[in-house]
């Protein structure tokens, strides 16, 4: 019986283009971070309490990497009404996929406080809003956000009303730096 020996032949270079091919493919099978997403920013509360009005807003960060926020401009309009503002210089760090809230407390514009009260009192079903503003990002700059909703109040919670977006839009990387 014969046994034939194969010679081997190797080029350093065509495992490297092995190697190199394994390498990209693997990459790309592998999970997208995703980044240079604006925040997504929703009324997570509204509450009249006497006079007063406070309004939560959550911000979310959509992004795979954390987010650094250090202004917010944020402007509710209800019915044409400016329910509530926040132009305010901020120190947020907000942590990959996850959220953080602002909190303002003010004296509702004048007609604002009489929408909300026909709203509590069953007058009107719901308060169609407009939210628009944009927040400075150290990593990205200035990112727009706008959209639209409806006002509900809170069953048994007199002076809460919560808050539906139907439709967000314009979220974008504003240029003007």
């Amino acid at each position: 019986m014969q046994h034939y020996r194969l010679k081997e032949s190797r080029s350093p270079g065509l495992g490297i283009a092995a190697l190199f091919l394994v390498t990209v493919f693997c990459m790309s099978c592998g999970p997208q971070v995703i980044q240079g997403r604006p925040p997504f920013i929703s009324i997570s509360g509204v509450y009249l309490n006497g006079d007063k009005l406070s309004v939560d807003f959550d911000i979310r960060n959509q992004n795979g990497v954390p987010m650094t926020v250090d202004s917010v401009e944020i402007g509710v309009t209800v019915s044409e009404v400016e329910l509530a503002r926040v132009n305010r210089q901020e120190d947020l760090t907000i942590g990959a996929n996850s959220a953080e809230q602002v909190h303002v407390e003010e004296l509702p514009a004048e007609g604002g406080l009489a929408l909300l009260e026909s709203l509590e009192n069953g007058e009107k079903k719901s308060l169609p809003f407009d939210l628009k503003g944009r927040v400075r990002t150290v990593e990205d700059g200035y990112l727009s956000y706008e959209q639209t909703g409806y006002l509900f109040p809170v069953p048994g919670r007199p002076g809460n009303f919560r808050a539906t977006v139907t439709q967000a839009k314009g979220l974008q990387r504003d240029e003007k730096l």
